[in-house]
C-alpha cells in the first residue's frame, strides 16, 4: 500500500441549500485542472462530487480490500470534523474504486489507475434532494481559503470552450470505431468457454470484449457525464477523472452493496434483452427474457453466489423466488435484490471483498472461472467490471459494479462488455448480446 505523508487533517462542512449548488457538468467545468470523482443516482436526487486530493491511498495484492478498510479506519480516526450536522454520506467521504482483478502494475491502458484507489476529497460535494452539504478536508487552519473557495465553487465563472468573435466554426464532430478482435475471436471464445463447461471446469463464465471510438476532437467529461446522467436517470452515473490521467465513466444499472446502519443491500443482475419499438414488442421481449430457460439458468447461478457471499455476515437474508424486470432506456434485465441485516463488525469494504467478483461479471465457480479468464479472454480488464463507490466514517457506503462505461483518454473512447456463458449459450447471441451492451454507451458519446 502507499499513502500520501501523514499530516493533521481537518474537514469543516458547511450545509448549504440544494439549489444554491451547482450542476454536476459545471462542477466538473470548475474543476477542470483536478482530479474528479462523480457519483449520482439522478432517480433518487442524490449526487456526491469529489473534487482534488487531501489525501489518497492505493492497494494492491490479494488483501487490497482489507489494507483499504483498515488505511479507511485509520484516516478517518485522524480526521477531526468541525461545522454543520448532515448525514453520515453527506461527508466526508472517501471515493474510488478497484479494478477487477489484483494486478499490482496496471498496462499502459489503465495507467493511473491502479488496483485499488481511494481519495479523500479536498472539496465534496453532497447533494440529497433539496439539501446539500459541502466539506473541505486538509491541514487544520486556513480557513480563510476556504471560504474563498466555496465562493468560486458555488458562484464562479465556468470554463467556456465557445469560439472567439469572428473565429470559423469547428468543422462537425467526426467518429471512427475499431473492434479490439475480429467476431470470429468472439466465437471461438465462447466455444472455448462451452467446452469447458461440458467438461465441468465451472456452470458460467463471462467473457469480455471492447472497441474503441476515436473523435475528431477530445471527448469533455462534463458533456460525458451529462449525457449519461440524463439519458440512464435510473442508473448510477460515475466519473474517475485522473488530472492530466484520462477518465473512467459509466452508467451503471448494478449495485455491488450497499451497506446503511446495519441493513445490506445487494443486486444479482443477469440475463439482458433489448427494449421494444413500441409496447406490445416491449412486452413480447420481456416476456421471452422471463421464460428462457437459459436466462433463468445463467440469473439462477448469479443469485446464489451473492446469497453465498453475504450468508456468513448477514443474519434475516432475504430474496424474492422470481426475478423481477429492469427495465432501463435501451436495455431489460433480470435483477433480483438481495437484503440481510449485518452480523458482526463490518465495513462496506469488506463486504465488497466477499461480493467481488459476483458470478455476473466474472462466473461460477469463481476461481475456476477467474482463471479460464486469466488464460483466454485477452483482455485488460482494467477498472471495467470492478467495484466504484464511496465510504463514510462509520464504514457504511455503497459500491456498484463499474460496468456501460468507457476509458476516456483526449480523443479516444475504450468502451467495454461482456456476456455471461452457460450451457445452452450461442455465440452469436453472445455477440449480440455485446453489441446491444456497446449500443447503450455509444449513444450518448455519438450525440455529443
Amino acid at each position: 500500500m502507499t499513502a500520501t505523508p501523514s499530516n493533521r487533517l481537518e474537514a469543516i462542512r458547511i450545509a448549504v441549500p440544494g439549489d444554491a449548488v451547482p450542476d454536476t457538468a459545471t462542477l466538473l467545468d470548475r474543476a477542470a485542472s483536478d482530479e474528479v470523482f462523480v457519483w449520482e443516482q439522478p432517480a433518487a436526487q442524490t449526487s456526491v462530487v469529489g473534487i482534488g486530493i487531501a489525501r489518497h491511498f492505493s492497494v494492491s495484492g490479494c488483501d487490497r480490500f482489507a489494507e483499504a478498510e483498515a488505511a479507511a479506519r485509520e484516516l478517518f480516526a485522524e480526521l477531526a470534523v468541525h461545522g454543520d450536522a448532515a448525514p453520515p454520506d453527506g461527508g466526508p467521504l472517501l471515493v474510488g474504486g478497484f479494478a477487477f482483478g489484483q494486478e499490482r502494475a496496471p498496462g499502459t491502458a489503465w495507467r493511473g489507475f491502479p488496483p485499488g484507489r481511494l481519495v479523500l476529497p479536498r472539496i465534496l460535494v453532497a447533494r440529497r434532494g433539496d439539501r446539500a452539504w459541502v466539506t473541505f478536508a486538509g491541514p487544520s487552519g486556513g480557513r480563510a481559503a476556504r471560504e474563498r473557495e466555496l465562493r468560486n465553487l458555488l458562484g464562479g465563472p465556468v470554463p467556456t470552450t465557445a469560439a472567439a468573435p469572428g473565429a470559423a466554426p469547428k468543422p462537425a464532430p467526426r467518429f471512427f470505431a475499431s473492434a479490439d478482435g475480429p467476431h470470429a475471436h468472439f466465437h471461438a471464445l465462447v466455444e472455448n468457454a462451452l467446452a469447458a463447461i461440458r467438461r465441468g471446469e465451472f456452470e458460467k463464465v463471462v467473457v469480455a470484449r471492447s472497441v474503441r471510438l476515436h473523435h475528431s476532437d477530445a471527448f469533455r467529461e462534463a458533456d460525458v457525464v451529462d449525457r449519461l446522467r440524463r439519458t440512464y436517470p435510473s442508473s448510477t452515473t460515475f466519473a474517475v477523472v485522473r488530472c492530466g490521467g484520462g477518465a473512467f465513466v459509466g452508467a451503471t444499472p448494478e449495485r455491488l452493496v450497499r451497506l446503511h446502519a446495519g441493513l445490506v443491500e445487494a443486486a444479482a443482475v443477469a440475463g439482458s434483452a433489448p427494449r421494444g419499438r413500441n409496447p406490445e414488442e416491449d412486452a413480447r421481449l420481456a416476456r421471452a427474457l422471463r421464460e428462457s430457460k437459459k436466462e433463468q439458468a445463467e440469473h439462477a447461478i448469479v443469485v446464489r453466489g451473492v446469497r453465498e457471499a453475504l450468508a456468513g455476515v448477514c443474519t434475516a437474508l432475504r430474496s424474492p423466488e422470481s426475478p423481477r424486470l429492469q427495465k432501463l432506456e435501451s436495455i431489460q434485465h433480470l435483477e433480483t435484490p438481495v437484503r440481510g441485516v449485518l452480523r458482526g463488525e463490518h465495513s462496506v469494504l469488506r463486504l465488497v471483498e466477499r461480493l467481488h467478483p459476483t458470478p455476473a461479471v466474472g462466473g461460477a465457480p469463481s476461481a475456476a472461472a477467474l482463471a479460464w479468464i486469466a488464460r483466454h479472454e485477452g483482455l485488460e480488464r482494467g477498472w471495467y467490471a470492478g467495484p466504484v463507490g464511496w465510504i463514510d466514517a462509520t464504514g457504511d457506503g455503497e459500491f456498484a459494479v463499474a460496468l456501460r462505461c468507457a476509458l476516456l483518454r483526449n480523443r479516444e473512447a475504450r468502451l467495454f462488455a461482456g456476456a455471461g456463458i452457460v450451457d445452452g449459450s450461442e455465440p452469436e447471441a453472445e455477440l449480440n448480446e455485446t453489441r446491444l451492451k456497446f449500443r447503450a454507451f455509444l449513444g450518448p458519446l455519438l450525440e455529443i
